[in-house]
């Protein structure tokens, strides 16, 4: 067994934690911050959190970047990532673009600043037939 410190994000833990197995799973939260000039008005600058999904690619919108803790794990608990952090980082950048868009009329592309990185494990809890995801507390069957 091989054990290494990692960051997990620190949100839900059920009742049982010590006794549940659980599996980690790698994400990139981001905070952009996005710049818009717009045309006889002041410039609009607005957040964007984003949570990338190392292996799947996807993102989700947050409100905010969570706190993490640090935890020594065994080595084979924590998946491996199929994207680059410079690759997340582009799939961010471009969901921040798009929901910007939405939001803001601008003939220029907004300038994005990245505010805060954070690379951090998200926690799912195994619980016999069921998975516990520890950012929402939902409860999926297997």
């Amino acid at each position: 067994m091989k054990v290494k410190k990692v960051k997990v994000f620190k949100v839900f833990k059920p009742t049982k934690r010590a006794e549940l197995p659980f599996v980690l799973y790698p994400m990139i939260a981001y905070h952009l911050k996005l710049s818009f000039k717009r045309a006889f008005m002041s410039e609009k600058v607005m957040n964007y959190f984003a949570y990338v999904d190392c292996i799947r690619a996807g993102i989700e919108r947050g409100e905010c970047i969570l706190p993490t803790e640090e935890w020594e794990v065994d080595e084979s608990l924590a998946m491996k990532e199929r994207i680059e952090e410079r690759e997340a980082r582009k799939i961010a950048i471009k969901a921040a673009e798009s929901w910007g868009n939405l939001m803001v009329i601008s003939w220029w592309k907004p300038k994005v600043e990245v505010v805060k990185e954070v690379k951090a494990y998200k926690v799912f809890w195994i619980d016999g037939k069921t998975v516990i995801d520890s950012l929402t507390g939902e409860v999926f069957r297997v």
